[in-house]
């Protein structure tokens, strides 16, 4: 096996190593959870296969952790728009 991995089709089968649905699968991106792709050619998003399982290993090792970094984040958001 080569050190080269080959990048992925778009959405597709990218939502398909990380098991959700497309939709889902860009919502993760928007909200940094999973790696931004990189753009071959224009409207042609990829990424690679072991960028996509490390960010869902780091994501799914701490879920409280994660989870309270956005209720404080959430919380602290509110708490400016109500000043």
């Amino acid at each position: 096996m080569s050190n080269h991995e080959t990048p992925l089709p778009p959405r597709a089968a990218a939502s398909e190593v990380v098991g959700v649905s497309p939709a889902t699968f860009w919502r993760m991106v928007a909200a940094g959870r999973l790696p931004a792709p990189f753009y071959p050619s224009p409207r042609a998003p990829r990424w690679l296969a072991s960028e996509l399982r490390a960010a869902m290993e780091a994501t799914r090792a701490k879920p409280r952790e994660a989870m309270a970094e956005r209720r404080a984040a959430k919380l602290a958001d509110m708490q400016g728009r109500a000043a």
